[in-house]
């Protein structure tokens, strides 16, 4: 059994519930829908990113043709892998040596990151949270972020608030500029730092923080995200490390609550899951998800979470430009009198600062 099984009290859930019933929308670079570990698993999703050779992402208009891409319409195809190692954390089979966490749920694909792991428009990831909700999501996970807040992706988490849909989204990983030199600091990443979003940190085998996992007072609960085993774009497994990964552990406690507990809202869930959660060390949040604790939990006896600003942002877009740098351009946002340029990674690769 992998030991991040264990480590959130999995497989102790399994007799009661897989997961099943429950859609995870998985936000991110695709997912390969023909891994044995996923057959039968991913539904069609949806893909944000144009295919042409060279051509910038851009969004596709719904209802428009997607071309002859197959992955451009469905998401079910995986050019980077990033996507298809968090989907197998979440929702691998059972009959899999590596199964998720929640091996009954099912996947919704939906791409927003090209071929570098990159998202270039912090819009377009809102839009596809929008879809992932409008399309019978319950959970979205969120393996990526940035340094700003971005309003209409904000304003696509208020969406998914109102319709009771949990976001799941990783803290994000440190990392080094240029030469790698310089000290590594770094704040929550937007959209975990949004208080309605559950904010997850990684740990490694012994239950600690991994050291460049970020956390700060916004982090919710920790996750094993580091060394872990997971499928591998075109077939076998590999070794994923990065906050990413915690985030998709997390994603799967929160399906087999969702599953469990049809009845409690994505709120109640957030609760449960951040409340049963064991707390062994600093930087952790309130600790490491235990997901039979949370299935197991009388949600009505937890006090609700003190009230926190709205999810709606009272900021304007100003402007979206393209150009370069490490993780390419996005949106510019008026911030009272302050710009801010929201740049869009993953959690999980340190070139891409992905995860």
């Amino acid at each position: 059994m992998p030991w991040h099984l264990s480590a959130v009290g999995a497989p102790a859930t399994w007799e009661t519930t897989t997961g099943e019933g429950v859609t995870v929308a998985v936000i991110d670079s695709g997912v390969d829908a023909d891994h044995p570990d996923l057959a039968g698993a991913v539904l069609p999703g949806r893909s944000y990113v144009d295919r042409d050779p060279g051509a910038e992402p851009r969004l596709l208009a719904i209802g428009s043709d997607p071309g002859p891409v197959y992955e451009r319409a469905f998401g079910q195809a995986d050019p980077v892998g990033h996507g298809t190692a968090v989907a197998g954390l979440i929702a691998a089979s059972a009959d899999s040596r590596h199964p998720g966490v929640a091996p009954g749920a099912s996947i919704l694909p939906i791409r927003v990151l090209d071929d570098e792991n990159r998202y270039h428009d912090s819009a377009m990831v809102g839009a596809a949270v929008e879809w992932a909700v409008d399309n019978g999501a319950d959970v979205v996970n969120l393996s990526l972020g940035g340094h700003y807040d971005s309003a209409p992706f904000a304003e696509a988490l208020a969406y998914a608030e109102r319709h009771d849909v949990l976001i799941v989204a990783c803290t994000g990983n440190q990392h080094r500029d240029g030469d790698g030199a310089g000290e590594a600091h770094e704040d929550v990443w937007f959209p975990a730092r949004v208080p309605e979003v559950l904010a997850v940190t990684g740990t490694d085998q012994r239950g600690e923080r991994w050291p460049t996992a970020v956390t700060g007072e916004e982090t919710d609960v920790a996750a094993p995200g580091a060394n872990l085993t997971a499928p591998k774009a075109g077939g076998g497994h590999k070794t994923v490390t990065g906050t990413s990964f915690a985030s998709a552990v997390v994603s799967g406690a929160a399906a087999l609550v969702r599953s469990a507990h049809p009845d409690w809202s994505a709120g109640q869930v957030r609760r449960a899951l951040i409340a049963t959660a064991a707390a062994d060390g600093p930087g952790l949040g309130s600790g490491v998800v235990d997901a039979a604790a949370a299935v197991a939990a009388d949600v009505d006896s937890i006090p609700p979470a003190e009230s926190a600003p709205s999810i709606s942002p009272g900021w304007s877009a100003a402007a979206t430009a393209a150009g370069g740098g490490l993780i390419g351009v996005s949106a510019l946002l008026l911030r009272g009198s302050r710009a801010a340029g929201q740049r869009g990674r993953t959690a999980g690769h340190p070139r891409t600062m992905a995860g």
